[in-house]
């Protein structure tokens, strides 16, 4: 019996490790995420070196999902934005409206003392989204913003740089929504 619990304990293991597997990012997958040479356009200037704080991720999952994540980080004395931005593709609208709505709650636990500006009124896009600003002592510093269309969820976070201008906005995001949105 002991030996039959451990082959059991066995196959999990092997079932889960191969449950998500993380692959190199496929020509297109770029397009899906908001980058931070993107916000160039907009007034920032990258320094030479700036891809070397860049992190490409794509992720399959054993129900067929896809993610692809892009995080700029650049040490604090570059004085950089940074940016978090996740693409996914789900079997179902229901499952990425699902993932859109746990982002959501879990984004608002994650900034702690700041708080989000809540402002749909500026930017709307797919079945279900929020923009918001991110606001730290009535100053506001980022930008949040996460969607879901069709089987489709997209999130992205910018801190040190922002948009409340929601024409500006739909300028920068608009190109990386409509690669999203393909993913269908």
């Amino acid at each position: 019996m002991r030996q039959f619990s451990l082959a059991i304990l066995l196959a999990l293991c092997i079932v889960a490790a191969s449950a998500c597997t993380t692959r190199e990012i496929e020509q297109g997958d770029r397009d899906l995420v908001l980058k931070i040479e993107q916000l160039q356009p907009y007034g920032l200037k990258l320094p030479e070196e700036f891809a070397s704080f860049e992190s490409f991720k794509r992720e399959q999952w054993i129900d067929g999902s896809l993610m692809v994540e892009y995080e700029f980080q650049a040490p604090d004395e570059l004085d950089l934005p940074y940016i978090y931005s996740i693409a996914e593709r789900h079997p179902s609208a229901r499952d990425a409206c699902a993932s859109y709505s746990a982002g959501n709650i879990g984004y608002t636990l994650r900034i702690g003392r700041d708080t989000l500006s809540v402002r749909d009124d500026l930017f709307r896009f797919g079945d279900k989204s929020r923009f918001a600003l991110l606001v730290n002592d009535d100053n506001p510093y980022g930008n949040y913003f996460g969607m879901c269309h069709g089987k489709t969820a997209f999130m992205v976070t910018i801190g040190g740089f922002y948009f409340d201008d929601g024409e500006l906005w739909a300028e920068l995001i608009n190109p990386t929504l409509d690669a999203v949105s393909q993913m269908n």
